[in-house]
């Protein structure tokens, strides 16, 4: 039976027409020359660069993003390299400053692949590129810190911190050796955070308390010179400015004094008898102030103006009015003598 099923498909095969068969060949040609053509392209995504491997060895780079071509596997193999920045901390290290301290440092890299075949021949993956990282820098740490004090590091004082200059050294002995060997670009080295042991806790805040007192005393002697030189310079500047005052004072004082000695004159020749008489009353007035009790005779000397007060200027200029007689001063008739009858015949 089966046989004859064989024997029966070989009858229909031989039926077909010929130009279906050619289609049949030509559509599995097309399928497998497409499978070989993928397996010898590859694509590279943008922040990434290629290595290309032959026979797990790496023979050339891709630099740019774009489609490639390559040997089908297993002749050779497209690896894709991540070549963007990359942020990675060391591990907390223990180090001597050039005055004996110990301080712990946790330090920062900034890196990338640069060149993806030399990378690929040295470290070959990122875990590895990282550890080859925390050795040099660590090294490179050690080196440079025992160069420095710990005031380097932590000062009060800003121009005594040279971290910036620890860290371009570091930066520039650590990027040199990983381009060259490991063709890894490192843009930055840095000192993320500073620990101290605790034996080390209390000299390190003695030192800050003596830059801070050191620091305060200096800027109190700055405050008390200027202080001092705006004082003085205020007492200079208010003795001229008194003195100034004190001679304006004095041609203002000459300059009334001349102009009422003016008005005075010209009031007394105005009408000579009114000045008197208003001077009189200024005196009067001066002396007498408030609440006060005065007994003196009326009839002598300024005081005459109470009884006896200057004609007005139009009476002045009509005819003369008599004075009225003065009337005698009472005489106390109790206080007189008694006369006898003898007497006053």
């Amino acid at each position: 039976m089966a046989h004859s099923h064989h024997h029966s498909q070989e009858q229909e095969a031989e039926r077909l027409p010929i130009w279906r068969l050619l289609f049949r060949v030509i559509l599995a040609a097309i399928i497998v020359g497409l499978l070989i053509a993928y397996s010898m392209c590859f694509q590279v995504s943008e922040g990434y660069k290629a290595v290309v491997t032959q026979f797990g060895k790496p023979v050339r780079p891709v630099q740019e993003a774009g489609l490639y071509w390559k040997w089908p596997w297993p002749i050779e193999q497209a690896r894709q390299v991540d070549v963007r920045r990359r942020l990675h901390n060391t591990p907390y290290t223990a180090t001597f400053t050039r005055d004996r301290r110990n301080v712990i440092l946790l330090t920062y890299v900034v890196w990338h692949v640069d060149d993806p075949l030399l990378y690929m021949q040295s470290v070959g993956n990122r875990e590895e590129a990282e550890k080859w990282l925390n050795d040099r820098v660590v090294d490179s740490m050690h080196q440079y810190m025992g160069q420095y004090d710990l005031s380097a590091l932590v000062s009060t004082d800003p121009g005594e911190i040279k971290t910036d200059v620890i860290e371009a050294a570091m930066l520039a002995d650590v990027s040199r050796d990983a381009r060259a060997k490991n063709g890894i670009n490192v843009e930055q080295v840095g000192v993320k955070r500073i620990s101290y042991p605790k034996e080390n806790i209390a000299a390190v805040l003695r030192q800050m308390r003596e830059e801070r007192i050191a620091e305060a005393t200096k800027l109190r002697a700055e405050g008390q010179r200027e202080a001092d030189a705006t004082q003085a310079d205020a007492m200079v500047k208010s003795g001229q400015i008194v003195a100034a005052a004190k001679e304006e004072a004095g041609k203002i004082r000459g300059q009334a004094g001349s102009e009422a000695a003016k008005i005075y004159d010209a009031a007394t020749r105005l009408d000579p008898e009114f000045f008197t008489f208003w001077r009189q009353l200024k005196v009067l007035k001066t002396t007498l102030g408030e609440k006060a009790t005065l007994i003196l005779g009326t009839n002598r000397g300024i005081f005459e103006i109470l009884t006896n007060p200057p004609e007005p200027p139009e009476a002045a200029a009509g005819p003369k009015r008599e004075a009225p007689a003065q009337t005698p001063p009472a005489t106390d008739q109790s206080s007189a003598p008694v006369q006898s009858p003898e007497e006053t015949s």
